[in-house]
């Protein structure tokens, strides 16, 4: 985390609890938050404090409810994957979980790489604080795709995950998309087919949120070495599709524009310096914080029952993977339960 996020959320050295150590029966583990940090290299770590410091004004900004362009945005999502993904990395090097995975990717290698999402939330709350709500969870160890970042008086839900919003948003897609299981390819996705509609879906896709001040979609195209893919990304077999040019964000023909999800239409995006109003949420439409903290955990039992596995020959699954994977959505399950009973 940065420095002046810390010092905006209360003292940089308090000692919060941060997960379990796995190795001593599940024992807390308290850090400090200006101790919280994983290793990296000067390159990254310059990379990142300039994406960091360009970040700082737009969280500022929120917290006065200001208005920011599209830019601004992009920033941010670039950011939330920045910090999805380390809080996922750190947490395996602190935990020592039982069930040890191997990373596909890391940082560097995803940020701005996968279709994603913001909603937006805003309290009338003097409590200062961070909370990253939806990383303890077990489908958090395994798939990084759902995080709730809570900085004060505003609740940023993000999700990002491969074609996530491409269909709704009227982009290339494949038509069908397996996590491979086993084998040297053990882990990632097997595409096949493609397809896009003419027409944006309103709602962009099938997610149950409370109503948020701002809710953003950008789907990211996928860089593709097949020919018939003229265009260099999987399913745009025409480099001059003007109706996909007219989804595309201005200025970088890899990442489409923002589409803003209202409960009555969808909204493109295309200008970088486009304002983007905070939308007013009154009446039925409010919820409290441990609410929308346990949706969080919601998001992510969708987006883990929306993922289909083919394995092959040589893997093994058997009732040890259906056990678990029964126990991954219990937890998430009764993580959520425990948010909404909060008083």
């Amino acid at each position: 985390m940065p420095y002046w996020l810390l010092e905006m959320t209360g003292d940089p050295r308090r000692v919060v609890t941060f997960g379990q150590n796995y190795d001593k029966r599940k024992e807390p583990i308290r850090y400090s938050w200006s101790s919280f940090v994983a290793p990296a290299c000067d390159a990254c770590n310059n990379k990142y404090a300039d994406l960091e410091g360009q970040v700082k004004p737009s969280v500022e900004a929120l917290q006065t409810r200001e208005a920011l362009p599209v830019s601004a945005y992009i920033e941010l999502l670039d950011w939330l994957d920045k910090v999805r993904i380390g809080v996922w990395l750190t947490r395996h090097m602190i935990e020592k979980h039982p069930i040890e995975i191997t990373p596909n990717f890391h940082i560097s290698s995803r940020i701005a790489e996968k279709d994603r999402m913001l909603a937006l939330y805003v309290f009338d709350s003097e409590n200062k604080g961070i909370n990253l709500i939806g990383s303890d969870s077990l489908i958090f160890n395994e798939m990084p795709s759902c995080l709730g970042f809570r900085i004060n008086d505003l609740l940023l839900l993000n999700v990002s995950s491969d074609f996530f919003c491409s269909r709704g948003c009227g982009l290339p897609h494949p038509n069908s998309m397996k996590v491979l299981l086993g084998g040297e390819n053990h882990g990632k996705l097997k595409l096949e087919g493609f397809s896009y509609a003419a027409e944006i879906t309103n709602p962009i896709t099938n997610l149950k949120l409370f109503k948020p001040v701002v809710w953003l979609y950008q789907p990211i195209k996928m860089p593709s070495s097949n020919p018939i893919f003229q265009a260099g990304y999987y399913g745009h077999t025409n480099r001059l599709d003007s109706r996909l040019m007219a989804r595309t964000l201005k200025g970088n023909e890899r990442q489409g524009a923002l589409f803003r999800q209202y409960e009555d239409r969808v909204e493109i995006l295309q200008d970088p310096s486009a304002l983007i109003e905070l939308d007013e949420v009154i009446g039925d439409d409010c919820a409290m914080l441990k609410d929308i903290a346990a949706s969080v955990y919601d998001v992510q039992i969708s987006l883990f029952y929306d993922l289909q596995y083919e394995p092959i020959e040589s893997a093994k699954h058997g009732e040890f993977e259906e056990a678990y994977r029964k126990l991954k959505l219990d937890n998430a399950e009764e993580l959520a339960k425990m948010y909404r009973n909060a008083s």
